[in-house]
């Protein structure tokens, strides 16, 4: 068995992010745990695919399979274990995913726990658990697809950002807010629809009673300001009882964008716990 030691073990990090983002999205974070790995004890890698329905090609599934089938795709061509670690390295696969990101990440590590050494998910939510709240949840998604058709894409980046899920978000730097502003602003709507419509909370699968199939050491994090996502993270850690559930102080639904550095601390004492 190779022995680990420090200058020969490398992280192969997979950002998934939420609706209506992308790779740029954990920007900030990235840098965040960069920091932490300063001595080059470990070598970084870092995959941020946008994910079907958000990148340049409209024709992609945006199905729940086909969200699957592009990670996997993705996987392959980018950062297999047998393509990309040479001899001299213990690789390590690390999913870090952010709410809808979070939904792929873990339909992903229930059919492949084996894959993921560690999974951290940032305002995860398995799945709606009852069948009439499914369907609302569908008929309102659908609704606003055709409120999107019909008002257009600055309409509704516009609604999006106002929504008290998001809002808070609007602490992070004016810097990172411009440029994210910028890259959403070429978003497709087309691609919003066909995501909302095909891997909305509506369609998505009842995740939960598969939970504990998961392998992986498994970081489960909130905002305090978020009190849906943490009690959906207590839930989960109630039926996972591996799962550790971290509260990033005077955050929402996404601390590693309103407190990245917070969140990169809770994330890389996960990793030594767990990888070293």
């Amino acid at each position: 068995m190779k022995k680990v030691t420090d200058k020969n073990l490398k992280f192969n990090l997979y950002l998934l992010h939420g609706f209506t983002g992308s790779g740029f999205d954990f920007s900030l974070l990235k840098e965040s745990i960069k920091s932490h790995f300063e001595d080059g004890s470990v070598e970084l890698s870092w995959f941020c695919p946008s994910l079907p329905g958000h990148g340049d090609s409209l024709d992609i599934d945006c199905s729940v399979q086909g969200h699957y089938d592009f990670l996997n795709q993705f996987i392959e061509l980018n950062n297999s274990q047998i393509k990309t670690c040479d001899t001299t390295k213990l690789c390590k696969n690390i999913l870090i995913a952010y709410s809808m990101g979070s939904r792929l990440g873990l339909y992903h590590a229930i059919q492949q726990t084996e894959f993921w050494d560690a999974i951290v998910l940032i305002g995860a939510n398995p799945g709606i658990q009852s069948e009439s709240e499914r369907v609302l949840r569908k008929e309102s998604d659908k609704k606003l697809s055709e409120k999107i058709e019909v008002n257009g894409l600055s309409w509704f980046l516009d609604y999006w950002k106002s929504l008290p899920l998001i809002r808070t978000q609007s602490n992070a730097s004016n810097d990172f807010q411009q440029a994210r502003e910028k890259r959403k602003n070429t978003l497709n709507v087309k691609g919003l629809q066909n995501s909302l419509l095909h891997f909305g909370q509506g369609v998505f699968p009842n995740l939960w009673d598969m939970l504990p199939s998961i392998q992986s050491p498994l970081l489960l994090i909130n905002g305090n300001l978020d009190p849906k996502y943490f009690e959906i993270s207590q839930q989960f850690s109630e039926i996972h009882s591996g799962a550790q559930c971290e509260i990033i102080e005077d955050c929402g639904h996404a601390p590693h964008i309103e407190s990245p550095q917070e969140t990169a601390k809770a994330i890389t004492a996960f990793f030594k716990k767990h990888l070293f």
